[in-house]
């Protein structure tokens, strides 16, 4: 009976820390998921907060600083997108000039629909109102767009952007 205490003891101090070691691994790993659960989330929103900038970047300029307005586009995005944006926005630069066209733009919606650690596709909906000496008072109108994005060091940017 005396040894039958020692013994008990031991093997309730043996559970016990087996069953400690087993719950701190658990907790340690729904530690880790949090994190990277968070991080990935974190990501997400500024592919979506890049989206949506880049897409009011795409739609807004002003006759007195275009070149900077297309030059900001251009660095905002990549490959065949930023090579065409540039030999097109050259193409009417002249025509947005001699009409002293403003366009702003103000995101009314933008949902990100899809996302992996390097890629996101980003839905935007935005409001446009382009003032020039045609109009005046300004036409405003609606345009949606994908914008595919992707990162590339560090930075969020437009490898593609579709209107809808």
């Amino acid at each position: 009976m005396k040894r039958a205490v020692p013994v008990a003891v031991g093997v309730t101090a043996a559970v016990i820390a087996v069953g400690g070691g087993a719950l701190a691994t658990v907790q340690t790993h729904r530690l880790s998921d949090r994190a990277g659960v968070a991080a990935k989330v974190a990501e997400q929103n500024k592919a979506l907060a890049a989206g949506r900038q880049i897409a009011v970047d795409f739609l807004a300029y002003d006759y007195r600083h275009i070149d900077a307005d297309f030059t900001r586009v251009v660095t905002e995005s990549t490959g065949a997108l930023s090579k065409d944006f540039a030999t097109q926005s050259a193409s009417v630069r002249d025509l947005i000039v001699k009409s002293k066209a403003v366009s702003t733009a103000v995101v009314a919606k933008a949902g990100l629909v899809s996302a992996s650690a390097t890629s996101a596709r980003v839905l935007v909906s935005v409001d446009r109102t382009v003032v020039n000496t045609s109009r005046p008072k300004g036409q405003t109108n609606a345009i949606d767009l994908q914008l595919d994005l992707v990162l590339q060091h560090g930075r969020w940017v437009a490898s593609g952007v579709k209107p809808l």
